[in-house]
């Protein structure tokens, strides 16, 4: 009698278990198809002023994008301008990086502006840095009207674009441009000594035609690690440890110079990422280290 009973409890479970792991596994698809974070968009957290012209006698096509926080657009605020990477040759103001990035920027009550600049291939060295330049001093000189408080901006730059907001940063005097300096830099992967990485067996073709059919000659002039003075602002470098296409040496080299100087700065390496990485990509707890640093940063250089 009790070997039939084991025997049905037997078959019991052989049905109970099964259903109960189907059931546990129809809810956690539930769960992470209800509850997956969503994806950012800035336009749906921001007042947004699109295709700002600046520069319009040198270029009429070049244009930024202002994104307030909203409901705040008269009062004087932080700025955070966003330099777009790829290459030198292609991107966008517009793109993910600044959705994730950006929505916490006016979340915390920053303004944002992201800079579109000239992509053509024809177009070497210094002009992209030409229009930069002349955009952040549309910046400054309309800051009043465009409700910028000047002593608290930050430039803000991935790859192609963290060279280019370095460089801004560094060296305000180029082909005389007036713009107010910033008081800190974010900069994700950006290339800072080119010298290192235009010649050798597997040279940065990007860069050389950034640089011009002159590379060599100019590679030290375009490098933001030749401005580094005691009087650089703060700067928090992002890099990513497997990055094959811009080396992590070349954040570590620039964060070592600046300290060297006595800038405070911080060099946060990211354990196993790749180039380009925006942060909800990676695991847990390497986006989280990301977004924790930026959030130290931002309290220490513009009390947001």
């Amino acid at each position: 009698m009790r070997q039939k009973r084991t025997m049905k409890h037997k078959k019991l479970f052989r049905i109970i278990i099964p259903l109960l792991l189907g059931g546990i596994a129809v809810f956690a698809w539930f769960t992470l198809t209800t509850f997956r974070t969503k994806p950012l968009f800035i336009n749906d957290f921001a007042s947004v002023q699109p295709d700002v012209q600046y520069c319009n006698s040198k270029n009429p096509s070049l244009a930024l994008n202002l994104y307030y926080p909203k409901g705040d657009t008269k009062t004087p605020l932080p700025l955070v301008v966003y330099i777009h990477g790829g290459g030198w040759l292609r991107g966008d103001e517009s793109n993910h990086l600044l959705d994730v990035y950006g929505t916490k920027f006016v979340q915390k009550g920053i303004a944002v502006a992201a800079i579109d600049y000239r992509l053509d291939v024809k177009d070497s060295f210094p002009d992209q840095n030409n229009d930069i330049a002349c955009a952040l001093t549309y910046l400054t000189t309309n800051a009043t009207r465009l409700s910028i408080d000047t002593r608290k901006v930050i430039f803000f730059g991935d790859s192609a674009g963290g060279q280019l907001a370095a460089f801004a940063a560094l060296n305000i005097p180029f082909n005389n441009y007036d713009y107010e300096a910033p008081v800190g830099v974010i900069d994700f992967y950006g290339v800072s000594d080119f010298s290192t990485i235009i010649n050798g067996p597997h040279p940065d073709l990007n860069a050389r035609r950034y640089l011009g059919s002159k590379y060599n000659t100019v590679a030290d002039q375009a490098s933001p690690l030749t401005y580094v003075t005691k009087h650089a602002p703060r700067f928090i470098f992002f890099h990513g440890t497997k990055d094959s296409v811009v080396p992590i040496s070349q954040s570590k080299i620039f964060y070592d110079q600046l300290i060297a100087v006595g800038i405070d700065s911080e060099f946060i390496p990211i354990d196993g990422a790749r180039h380009a990485f925006i942060g909800p990509e990676l695991p847990a707890a390497q986006y989280k280290k990301i977004q924790d640093n930026l959030d130290a940063f931002l309290r220490e250089t513009i009390n947001r």
